[in-house]
């Protein structure tokens, strides 16, 4: 039996309402000889379909987002919240640390 004649019985059972094992038996196929088969059509289509792999073109942006000078502290204490930012007065910052100490 050819090839092309094994392609053509792998794709009438696929076309059939039947299972492989159903339409194997009314055909007087062995099940595991058409197995085989199938197995090895469906590798030569994958084969026959693939193509080589490619890298793909990257650019990296790093160097287009501007950088945050320096991040945003939050203190949390209960239910007040202090957020502290770039520039602050540390004397001022002390203060009201020693504020919050007493309240919380």
């Amino acid at each position: 039996m050819t090839n092309s004649d094994k392609r053509a019985l792998v794709e009438e059972c696929r076309k059939s309402a039947m299972t492989a094992k159903e339409w194997c038996a009314s055909k007087g196929i062995n099940y595991s000889t058409y197995m085989q088969w199938a197995s090895r059509i469906n590798k030569e289509d994958r084969n026959a379909t693939s193509k080589p792999m490619q890298w793909a073109d990257i650019t990296s942006v790093a160097n287009k987002i501007p950088e945050k000078e320096t991040a945003e502290v939050k203190l949390i204490c209960g239910k007040w919240t202090i957020s502290v930012e770039p520039g602050f007065s540390p004397d001022l910052l002390a203060k009201v640390l020693k504020v919050v100490d007493t309240v919380c």
